[in-house]
């Protein structure tokens, strides 16, 4: 026959199937939401900064074409250029003329490496800023003449060498233009632009390389060794790639972008969801086992006891464990009742001694339970009444609600004004321990008696002070309690006029992190408060010796209907 599982084992394989499993889809469907959000941030950013660094390559070369436009449509080169092609005797006087417009349009514009001016007649006129000079270049006197029809030409300059330096152009090439006849042909006038001069424009991020291609063919781009090389041959390994054509050239532009930036924020957002999943897996389960323990402890006590009875042990008796739910209250009071029935009545069966029984019986009876406890200082309460001891009457009745209020449903929640009333009760009883006056003030607004708080959590307080501040205080002992609403929590003074506290133990209970020796009651209320409220609650001192003790207290404000006093109606 197959072993049956224990409740603990089953308990394990629910929370596997119903907790941990749901938890970790949940976990790697939000991993993919997360991934194409980041995914698409990553190509928005790449579409905007392509476009700013198109719209800036329009500004730089609109600049230019500014320049070639003035130029050519300049009535007096126009004329010059017309005279210069109709008249050969008077060329050396223009010519020197334009080589002096041309080196104008070269110094006075960064960036612009050369200008040559073709005749219709085909005379060439060039000024070389490298070389500074209107005769000697190596470059300016041979460059490309594209057909012009109408506005510019853009074309690729290549590489030439210019003294000790070697440059990389991009050259703008537009025709002069006669108003009176605008089919007649005059000349030609190319201008060439070094490329470096753009990506001293183009700001462009550190992920990113761009590439200016004509066509397939790389012609600008920040590192001169891949010009001219064709896009497909680079390197697009952990890159993403955008691409834009730029209408005023008809060139594309080309963003490769690094994906380490994106696949390092995607390795730490999995890293810590995996450390959060996990974290939240293993408090879930010790709260799973501090929740479950004690009962599953309850209920193998049961199984053991139940095996002692099986062997004839009737006198074996479960004893409760502290915070069990009712159901397992209820089946332990009922197998121990079960139990001590049938004991009795094997004795009735063997003719036991009447004695014993007799004995267990009446032991049953003067059994003494809550009910039996709270009737016997209602009848002390009367007795004293009938004596006229209406302070001993007062101080039953008082004693009767606090083990009516601390009894019941312990760890639940109650109204502030209900835990104000239950500590006017102990104060009452405790005052009269001391030898001196013991006075307790209350500044609780009605709007927030009605907020609840968790049972006893004030108590410790209240005790530490009558224990402590007030030990062989000669004046007057005064409490205040006071409470505000500060956004969701609810900030609670509690003010002595007590001894106050060594500076040393002042410092011990305010680190949270430290373990608070021989303080055993507001040890519980920092673990309580980490239970009820993790993060949202704190609690700090403030002392000084002979001035008495404050203190604060926030924790969250938990909205509740105001109820009736349990211990008045009870």
């Amino acid at each position: 026959m197959k072993e049956s599982r224990t409740l603990r084992q089953s308990l394990i394989g629910l929370a596997v199937v119903f907790l941990v499993v749901p938890l970790m889809l949940l976990s790697a469907l939000t991993q993919v939401r997360i991934w194409k959000l980041l995914y698409q941030n990553m190509e928005n950013d790449m579409r905007e900064e392509l476009v700013s660094t198109n719209q800036l390559f329009d500004m730089v070369m609109d600049k230019y074409g500014t320049v070639l436009y003035d130029f050519c449509t300049d009535d007096d080169m126009i004329d010059l250029v017309e005279l210069i092609n109709e008249k050969e005797d008077v060329l050396e006087v223009n010519s020197n003329r334009l080589r002096r417009e041309l080196s104008h349009i070269c110094n006075r514009n960064e960036g612009i490496e050369g200008i040559t001016l073709v005749t219709r007649e085909g005379k060439i006129f060039f000024y070389d800023r490298n070389a500074a000079s209107f005769v000697i270049t190596t470059w300016a006197d041979s460059v490309s003449v594209p057909k012009v029809k109408q506005g510019v030409v853009y074309q690729d300059g290549s590489a030439v060498n210019s003294g000790d330096d070697r440059m990389h152009l991009i050259q703008i090439a537009r025709r002069f233009v006669d108003y009176q006849n605008i089919r007649k042909e005059i000349g030609t006038v190319i201008i060439s632009i070094n490329k470096k001069t753009l990506w001293n424009v183009i700001q462009t991020k550190a992920d990113s390389v761009f590439y200016l291609c004509d066509g397939d063919v790389i012609v600008a781009a920040k590192d001169d060794s891949v010009i001219g090389k064709h896009i497909s041959e680079m390197d697009a390994r952990g890159r993403k790639t955008l691409a834009l054509q730029n209408v005023m050239t008809g060139w594309t532009l080309y963003n490769y972008y690094s994906m380490r930036e994106y696949n390092q924020a995607m390795t730490s957002r999995m890293t810590l969801e995996l450390f959060s999943t996990v974290g939240s897996l293993l408090f879930v389960i010790v709260l799973l086992i501090m929740v479950t323990g004690p009962s599953l402890r309850q209920v193998n006590q049961l199984v053991g006891a139940m095996e002692q009875v099986q062997r004839g042990d009737f006198s074996v008796k479960v004893d409760y464990m502290p915070y069990l739910p009712r159901e397992i209250v209820q089946i332990v009071d009922g197998f121990n009742t079960m139990v001590q029935k049938i004991g009795l009545l094997m004795d009735q069966l063997r003719q036991s001694l009447v004695e014993q029984k007799n004995a267990e019986l009446s032991a049953m009876e003067a059994q003494i339970d809550p009910h039996f406890l709270y009737n016997t200082l209602d009848t002390i309460n009367w007795k004293a009444i009938e004596q006229e001891e209406y302070e001993i009457s007062g101080m039953v009745g008082a004693l009767a609600d606090i083990l009516r209020y601390s009894i019941r449903n312990p760890g639940e929640t109650v109204s502030v004004g209900q835990e104000l009333y239950w500590l006017s009760q102990y104060v009452m009883l405790q005052k009269e321990k001391l030898e001196q006056p013991l006075e307790m003030l209350t500044d609780v607004p009605e709007e927030i008696k009605k907020y609840r708080l968790h049972k006893l959590l004030l108590q410790p307080f209240i005790e530490n002070a009558i224990k402590h501040a007030f030990y062989r205080k000669t004046e007057a002992c005064r409490l205040e309690i006071g409470m505000r609403l500060i956004e969701k929590q609810i900030h609670i003074i509690i003010r002595d006029n007590g001894k106050g506290i060594p500076e040393d133990v002042l410092r011990q209970l305010n680190d949270s992190k430290r373990e608070m020796k021989g303080h055993v009651g507001l040890a519980n209320v920092r673990k309580r408060l980490k239970l009820y409220y993790g993060d949202e609650a704190a609690v700090y001192y403030e002392s000084r010796v002979g001035a008495g003790t404050t203190v604060h207290l926030f924790v969250k404000a938990i909205c509740g209907e105001d109820e009736k006093d349990e211990n008045r109606n009870s």
